[in-house]
């Protein structure tokens, strides 16, 4: 593979630390401080679901516009960009020393990022290699971003469970993880956002939102008359 090839596979070994962490450490953290602001259990795992879910929801009421802007040319990195550095910002953030709803407050803006660059990073692959080459660069993706995030994931965990031992006290612990996940990220980002050009574009008129809602709906318009002559 090449070299650009290669810094497209390490992004997903640097959002893969990421979404590992939210998957173990971070609802863990987000209970105990919930407890001790005297929030209940089954309370506190329903905002963390409703935190999850409007992540989510963020993501899929502006993925449809904000992935149809990426794709006119000159504004799919830098849209890639921002959601990283939203991602990043929030994963670093969820260590300062607030309450668990600030907490929540946090970790949904950190998540939204994490979801919105992967629409962009995802739609750089035709760019990064075609045909035969994007299947197999993706599967590397995924194999290498599974691999790549046990790495830090093992060292903040032995941070956290030697945490008494060292004396550096679990919140410490916890907090210093999010910091080591967030700078893992951002630099295994380095290489793709030095290395890639957007090839495949569209040109823009100068109104790139408005352009997108125009192609979104003629997009909708000719599914829903496709949809209506398939019931006939």
């Amino acid at each position: 593979m090449n070299r650009l090839e290669k810094s497209w596979i390490l992004y997903d070994v640097g959002n893969s630390a990421f979404i590992l962490l939210v998957s173990t450490v971070i609802p863990i953290y987000f209970k105990n401080l919930a407890s001790a602001g005297g929030v209940g259990n089954a309370a506190s795992t329903a905002y963390w679901g409703y935190a999850s879910s409007l992540s989510t929801i963020i993501v899929a009421v502006l993925g449809p516009v904000l992935g149809s802007v990426g794709d006119l040319r000159g504004y799919k990195k830098p849209l890639f960009s921002g959601f990283l550095a939203v991602g990043a910002a929030g994963c670093l953030a969820l260590a300062l020393p607030v309450r668990w709803l600030a907490f929540l407050g946090i970790f949904v803006v950190a998540k939204s990022g994490y979801s919105g660059s992967l629409i962009f990073y995802d739609a750089m692959l035709p760019d990064v290699a075609g045909g035969e080459r994007a299947d197999r660069v993706s599967a590397h993706g995924y194999a290498w971003g599974y691999i790549g995030s046990c790495i830090p994931f093992a060292a903040c965990l032995g941070l956290i469970l030697t945490a008494g031992a060292t004396g550096l006290g679990t919140a410490n612990a916890t907090a210093l993880s999010f910091a080591i996940t967030a700078l893992w990220w951002v630099l295994f980002t380095v290489p793709l956002l030095r290395g890639y050009r957007q090839g495949y574009a569209l040109e823009s008129g100068g109104r790139p939102v408005r352009e997108s809602l125009s192609r979104l709906w003629r997009a909708f318009s000719h599914s829903a008359i496709m949809w209506k002559r398939r019931a006939a």
